[in-house]
């Protein structure tokens, strides 16, 4: 099997000119000649015995066989890539890896991380921030900061904070739609939903009184994160529900406007970690911080 299994030089050839569209530009970027990011994409093609490419009015297109392909490869090449930088950024006992999503990292974690760095320059941190895997528990991580209600089996989880979601929306459709009167009310906006795991807007209709399945028939674009339901509530295409801590800028700037009352949250976020976590050592002492700075919060 190993035989058949094609170089990682020739993947590259081939992902690269399909991401920049053609042969020259990929062999800029990969720092080759064009012949040999061409014979490369021709070893490829003879191992598989099909045509990836096709060129039509002077342009190489992709072949259906050269689509279905790249759609597989790339995000192989992507999670190779991603390993071999981790390793190489690998400094053993000094390097901690945290899950955390990704709007609390930007929002909290980042501003106030100088001062960790700082007093600790020996400790390279790492962020895992894809939520479906943080939240399925898909990934290794020596800290993880989880909303819930702080009941993880086999882990330790130590309280950081309580979170408040506020409805928001543009002055342009606050002025079109009008105030709340109840969290019901938001249904007479054009809607921007989260779908990720600890839905921000799920959590909102369920204390409205709406049903699972009655969430799910409500019209409007469902996006992931909250970045994205940020910048497409900034761009008027709806109104949507974010974290407090998350938004509190923008609503103090104007760009938004609070829509009714903050909607306090059962539970909040949490430090987990494993029961067997060492009481000393770099990992304990990025904990130690952790705790302190969501105490002076």
């Amino acid at each position: 099997m190993r035989g058949q299994l094609p170089s990682t030089a020739s993947l590259q050839c081939f992902a690269m000119s399909v991401e920049t569209g053609n042969v020259t530009k990929a062999a800029e970027r990969l720092c080759l000649t064009q012949s040999a990011v061409s014979r490369q994409i021709k070893q490829l093609e003879e191992l598989l015995g099909q045509a990836l490419f096709e060129r039509v009015r002077q342009r190489m297109q992709l072949t259906a066989a050269g689509q279905r392909y790249y759609q597989q490869v790339a995000p192989v090449l992507q999670l190779l890539a991603q390993a071999t930088e981790e390793i190489r950024q690998f400094r053993p006992g000094y390097h901690i890896v945290l899950g955390i999503e990704p709007a609390l990292a930007s929002s909290w974690l980042l501003p106030s991380l100088a001062t960790f760095t700082d007093s600790h320059p020996d400790i390279s941190l790492h962020l895992m921030t894809d939520i479906h895997k943080l939240y399925q528990r898909q990934v290794a991580c020596d800290l993880t900061i989880l909303f819930g209600s702080g009941q993880w089996p086999g882990m330790h989880a130590d309280f950081l904070m309580g979170d408040e979601l506020v409805a928001v929306a543009t002055p342009a459709l606050v002025a079109k739609y009008g105030a709340l009167n109840k969290p019901a009310d938001l249904r007479n906006y054009p809607l921007l939903h989260h779908t990720s795991p600890e839905s921000s807007t799920g959590y909102w209709w369920r204390a409205a009184g709406l049903a699972a399945t009655d969430i799910g028939r409500l019209p409007g674009q469902r996006l992931e994160t909250f970045p994205l339901l940020l910048q497409a509530a900034l761009q008027g295409l709806g109104a949507t529900v974010l974290p407090w801590y998350f938004v509190a800028d923008r609503l103090a700037q104007g760009d938004l406007i609070q829509l009714g009352d903050r909607l306090p949250c059962e539970g909040g976020y949490f430090l987990v970690a494993d029961l067997d976590l060492p009481a000393e050592g770099p990992a304990a002492q990025f904990r130690e911080w952790l705790l302190a700075q969501a105490g002076g919060r």
